[in-house]
């Protein structure tokens, strides 16, 4: 945060780790320039990463089982590293009509 020059507004779920007061005592230590935007409890259709992890499961984790040896954690990490290869695609999950409030912000 130290060398933005424009406020942060960051969209993030209703996960109780995300309204502590460390994480308040941070965005008041900012002076303005973090501001919180919380989603509905519960509104998957609102939230971009939601789009994320569909995708990473539609064309990967849910295409073909792990094979002996092999571990979910690693292998959505693999998929996650070729999705920052492709930033095009990764716009597209901030173009769906269910997220364009973001184009607001």
């Amino acid at each position: 945060m130290k060398y933005r020059k424009k406020p942060v507004h960051l969209v993030l779920d209703s996960l109780p780790a995300h309204k502590t007061a460390l994480v308040k005592k941070y965005v008041t230590s900012t002076e303005g320039h973090l501001t919180l935007h919380f989603l509905p409890d519960y509104a998957p259709d609102l939230n971009p990463d939601e789009l994320v992890w569909s995708h990473v499961k539609r064309t990967g984790t849910a295409r073909r089982p792990l094979q002996k040896g092999e571990k979910l954690r690693d292998k959505i990490e693999e998929q996650l590293a070729a999705l920052q290869k492709l930033p095009l695609l990764v716009r597209s999950f901030f173009n769906a009509p269910s997220v364009a409030y973001i184009g607001d912000c």
